[in-house]
């Protein structure tokens, strides 16, 4: 009986791991789509996208500003490559989620979305309290 419990707490604790991951991914593949329009030349006013950053400590180390735009054109040059992998995880990673959530019994699943909500509902409550933490903190550091 332990085991059959603790097997289904480990299936569980995975497949909210796996929504985690799915949740991130969605994230990267939207961003990763800005990427790609931006290598399009939609929405881009200079010759490098709006969203150019030199990598880390690049900053750091005194490039000119042609040693920047050869830095950005060689990334932008990969943007798509590399746009075209992070949707392949992504697919991949959300077929992963499905086989495993199709492991769990429907009460497990109700179970698995009743954590979910639970999860964003504390995570909005922790970025709420945050911003208002930062919003006192300018208060406070206004005043002086």
């Amino acid at each position: 009986m332990k085991n059959r419990i603790l097997s289904l707490v480990t299936c569980s604790l995975f497949a909210i791991g796996a929504v985690g991951v799915l949740e991130h991914t969605s994230l990267v593949a939207q961003e990763s789509g800005k990427a790609a329009k931006a290598v399009k030349g939609e929405g881009t006013k200079k010759a490098t996208k709006p969203g150019d950053r030199l990598p880390a400590n690049y900053g750091q180390i005194g490039l000119s500003e042609d040693q920047k735009k050869k830095v950005y054109d060689i990334q932008n040059k990969y943007d798509d490559q590399l746009a075209a992998l992070q949707k392949q995880i992504a697919d991949l990673k959300a077929k992963e989620a499905s086989e495993v959530e199709a492991v769990l019994t429907p009460d497990q699943v109700k179970a698995l979305q009743a954590a979910k909500d639970e999860s964003k509902k504390k995570a909005a409550e922790k970025k709420k309290a945050v911003e208002k933490e930062k919003g006192s903190e300018k208060t406070v550091n206004g005043d002086k």
